[in-house]
């Protein structure tokens, strides 16, 4: 039986950058996610990006970035947040061992924990593999919106 480790997520820094870049999924998986180099940089000209390492211990084994619309409109009383899940990924070695699902929870606590959250979307691609059934087990479901080829779904917080 597989020891869950304790799952915690972790500022990206000069020191763990090449550890985290280094993470990759599946190969079958590589067309459903971006690489994290790609999201790193994405997140760098983005004021509304929220991004961190997923460890296991002191091991980082995964990546995720959140759209918080909040770091770019904090200045404006009238803004109503939105919080959208843009990247999240665990590394192949560590797919299947209950990571995931500690990792999602924490994500989902840490927008729950956000000014006005009423509820986290995100979007998955329609491909085999996608991670549609995984997003369900945490309550969310499909909005019937698709942006570009990815079917939307929303979890009520």
């Amino acid at each position: 039986m597989n020891e869950i480790l304790r799952i915690s997520l972790k500022k990206i820094t000069k020191i763990n950058l090449m550890s985290i870049l280094q993470l990759d999924v599946k190969p079958e998986q590589r067309n459903l996610v971006a690489p994290n180099a790609i999201s790193i940089a994405q997140a760098h000209f983005n004021k509304d990006a929220w991004f961190r390492a997923i460890y296991a211990d002191n091991k980082p084994i995964g990546f995720v970035m959140i759209s918080d619309s909040l770091l770019r409109y904090k200045s404006n009383p009238n803004h109503r947040p939105s919080y959208f899940l843009w990247r999240f990924m665990i590394d192949a070695k560590y797919q299947g061992k209950g990571y995931g699902k500690k990792a999602m929870k924490l994500i989902i606590n840490h927008v729950r924990s956000r000014p006005n959250a009423k509820e986290l979307l995100l979007s998955h691609s329609k491909l085999d593999g996608n991670a549609g059934v995984f997003y369900k087990k945490f309550g969310f479901d499909y909005t019937g919106s698709e942006i570009g080829d990815e079917l939307v779904m929303s979890l009520k917080l």
